[in-house]
């Protein structure tokens, strides 16, 4: 499509380039990255480089039997009828009467949710669900098939993704709720998401190689950013490495300035790299055509 604008502007004499013009969608960037951690945890990991998974031969074999393929397993069970849908509600109903899931805890719904691959935070918001209604689920279960329930280890594995899948979440979830998100909101968006990343590596050591390969995505996609125009176009002076991914939704909308100093940039682009920004820039506003 960028391709037939190309040459459909520049046909009008206006500048445009395909690959300078791409903004790919934060939510699905982050999903790609979710998706690609989610695989990873199933796979081969460093044992030299993850000494206390390795200690943990039960957690590591609820990892290559997919505990999230699990969950699905038994959620789908548990959805199995709408006689069993509606079976289930009534066992909620009746676990928040009772405070089963603990004093003044009501849960966010009263059924269970099923995940798509291709929809971002499906997998986190599926896992949520399942944690928060798992005593009712076995109530339910235990009636139906009892051996489609999870092993407390499944529990305390999904427990650990759920704390991973939270974070990227939380983050997409903030910018998305900008009135209007720009790509200068998106790039420190990125960067502390991959700063969080790291945090959580350390913090949940036996899911590393997963984490890793989440901010392996992340870093692909801002090495992308870095050889493209309309990124560089984008930043401007109040963007600040020090913004909080917590306060991003109080952010004002940035709009291109050309008097842009260039702050975040050159503090987490290479040098070469703010050069050729500037370079960009100074294009961008002293041309006579519509810039692209």
């Amino acid at each position: 499509m960028l391709n037939n604008l190309e040459r459909i502007l520049i046909a009008r004499g206006i500048r445009f380039h395909h690959q300078g013009n791409r903004i790919r969608c934060f939510p699905h960037v982050v999903n790609i990255s979710v998706q690609r951690s989610l695989r990873a945890l199933g796979s081969e990991f460093d044992s030299d480089n993850n000494e206390e998974l390795l200690c943990d031969p039960e957690y590591v074999n609820v990892l290559m039997q997919n505990p999230i393929r699990a969950a699905r397993i038994l959620i789908n069970k548990a959805r199995q009828s709408g006689q069993r849908r509606e079976e289930f509600a009534q066992i909620v109903t009746e676990c928040i009467k009772n405070q089963t899931f603990g004093e003044g805890v009501t849960p966010s719904g009263t059924q269970l949710l099923r995940d798509v691959d291709t929809r971002w935070s499906s997998t986190f918001l599926m896992v949520d669900r399942l944690l928060s209604l798992y005593p009712a689920v076995q109530l339910l279960m235990r009636k139906y098939e009892p051996d489609a329930l999870l092993s407390d280890k499944t529990l305390d594995v999904l427990s650990d993704i759920h704390e991973f899948l939270a974070i990227p979440h939380t983050v997409q979830e903030l910018l998305s709720a900008e009135n209007t998100p720009t790509a200068s909101l998106a790039l420190p968006a990125y960067a502390e998401l991959i700063e969080i990343l790291k945090g959580a590596r350390v913090k949940l050591p036996k899911l590393a190689h997963g984490i890793q390969a989440a901010i392996s995505a992340l870093e692909e996609y801002m090495a992308y950013t870095r050889q493209t125009r309309v990124y560089a176009l984008a930043m401007g002076t109040c963007t600040s490495s020090s913004h909080s991914i917590t306060t991003l939704a109080n952010h004002s909308l940035l709009v291109i300035n050309p008097t842009m100093k260039f702050s975040w940039l050159q503090r987490n682009w290479k040098p070469e790299e703010v050069t050729t920004a500037r370079e960009w820039v100074t294009e961008a506003v002293s041309t006579d055509n519509q810039y692209s």
